[in-house]
């Protein structure tokens, strides 16, 4: 199976529909960044009162895509990084539009509501996210490592 999105051109002009879809579901102070330093697509809202991010990791994804897309003997090291990450960039805007655009079908059809669509994401009164907390804590709500199949 080819990788999900390596055909997708829209990258970052996908962030309208982004936001376009936040404020639908009741989102504000909607903003994005491109983090070079950590290597992620960062989008930071506000949803009922609480404050959201949800990062892409677009480096994830380059290494995926040349996983796949082995680099033959004529194209330079150069060349195919440079494409890696080209093709990881707009992905990465894709995916996380689609992703965003499902968690908003969820809550409109009334399958989720917003604290469960966005759950791992929503920070904690100390500023950790959800998803951080539960799995890089030994505190209470430490999840067990997940089983190998």
């Amino acid at each position: 199976m080819p990788l999900p999105y390596a055909s997708s051109t829209a990258g970052q002009a996908r962030e309208k529909e982004i936001r376009d879809t936040l404020r639908s579901v009741g989102a504000s102070a909607v903003g994005f960044m491109v983090d070079d330093d950590s290597d992620q697509i960062i989008a930071q809202f506000r949803l009922h009162g609480r404050e959201v991010t949800t990062p892409v990791r677009v480096g994830a994804y380059a290494e995926a895509w040349k996983r796949e897309n082995k680099r033959g003997p004529r194209t330079k090291e150069w060349d195919h990084e440079a494409k890696a990450r080209k093709v990881a960039e707009s992905a990465a805007w894709a995916i996380l539009a689609d992703w965003i655009k499902a968690q908003a079908a969820m809550m409109a059809a009334g399958f989720l509501d917003a604290d469960a669509a966005f759950l791992p994401h929503i920070h904690l009164p100390d500023g950790r996210r959800v998803g951080d907390a539960i799995t890089e804590t030994d505190g209470p709500l430490r999840l067990p490592p997940p089983k190998s199949n």
